[in-house]
């Protein structure tokens, strides 16, 4: 019963990839860059993340993404202020017969206000895209979709996004593929084709003492066009941050779906996290959860900027 229901959603991988293209990570606090160039040079140092993510295990051709980011402001660290900052940002899916290679460049620049930072990006880059169909066993064996592969297409794409933020808050707004290329240009009738995608996030610090903090997140999703709509989707987060390195959290996604974080800045530079999904829709009894970690890595190159080295802001 497992590999039937699978088969029948890879079978319909044209459509699926018109309605999810751009990842998903329950851990999106730890990994903006992905939705957003504008939050590049945030941090004031640079900063290097990667992480994993391993969704629906127990079913076979699953999506599988692995993401690496980076990014830093332009310029002599010992100056108050870098308003340039640059990033790059890799993303692999696999999912059925399909395998997916974003590379992004984001160019961010950024405005100081009186106790907040505005920033405006811009990204580019380029996605190779693998469909491999003769792995597959359709019901209609003469569909002419799936009658012949796609091999390393290449598809150009621009994004853009606004990242506003201080101490406590941050407001974040994107389009991350402003471009909506078809998967394969020499068979653009009923191929899957990318579709824009909005992103619209925030989150806020409540301290309740110097040891213990209340994070709440939101990050809203919605991709669409004159032809295709999907449906809003929504993670709204709750984490708790103790002495300033240990974050526990919960987030609960709108397609269904619960999740448990735990991070942890392990030392001054370095922080990992892992965060486990649990299912909630009708795919409950089809799968065992989905899996994530992230690892960070943050060049620190003078500690005297930061009250408390040990910990590096999630904003």
């Amino acid at each position: 019963m497992k590999y039937t229901i699978w088969l029948i959603l890879v079978a319909l991988i044209p459509t699926v990839a018109l309605a999810q293209d751009h990842p998903h990570y329950t851990m999106f606090m730890y990994n903006k860059l992905v939705y957003n160039p504008a939050y590049a040079g945030n941090k004031n140092m640079l900063s290097v993340n990667a992480a994993y993510r391993n969704q629906w295990t127990g079913i076979n051709g699953a999506p599988r993404n692995f993401n690496v980011a980076l990014d830093a402001p332009v310029g002599s660290y010992m100056k108050p202020f870098r308003r340039v900052a640059l990033g790059l940002n890799i993303n692999n899916e696999t999912l059925g017969v399909t395998d997916n290679t974003n590379i992004m460049a984001s160019y961010a620049y950024r405005i100081p206000l009186k106790k907040t930072v505005l920033s405006f990006g811009l990204q580019a880059g380029v996605s190779m895209y693998n469909a491999n169909y003769s792995k597959l066993s359709p019901l209609q064996q003469n569909d002419q979709v799936l009658t012949q592969n796609v091999d390393n297409a290449m598809l150009p794409n621009i994004g853009a996004g606004i990242f506003w933020s201080g101490k406590n808050f941050y407001v974040s707004g994107s389009v991350p593929n402003l471009l909506e290329n078809y998967y394969d240009n020499n068979r653009k009738n009923g191929a899957g084709r990318q579709i824009r995608s909005y992103y619209l996030s925030g989150g806020y610090t409540f301290s309740v003492s110097e040891d213990f903090k209340i994070q709440p997140q939101l990050m809203a999703r919605y991709a669409g066009n004159s032809n295709y709509n999907q449906p809003f989707n929504m993670d709204a987060n709750l984490s708790f941050i103790f002495f300033n390195r240990l974050m526990l959290g919960a987030t609960y996604r709108t397609d269904e779906s619960l999740s448990g974080i735990i991070h942890l800045q392990a030392t001054r530079m370095i922080n990992i996290g892992y965060a486990y999904d649990y299912t909630l829709s009708p795919l409950q009894g089809y799968n065992n959860g989905s899996h994530e970690i992230v690892v960070g890595f943050d060049l620190i190159r003078d500690m005297n900027k930061y009250v408390n080295p040990r910990f590096i802001k999630t904003f």
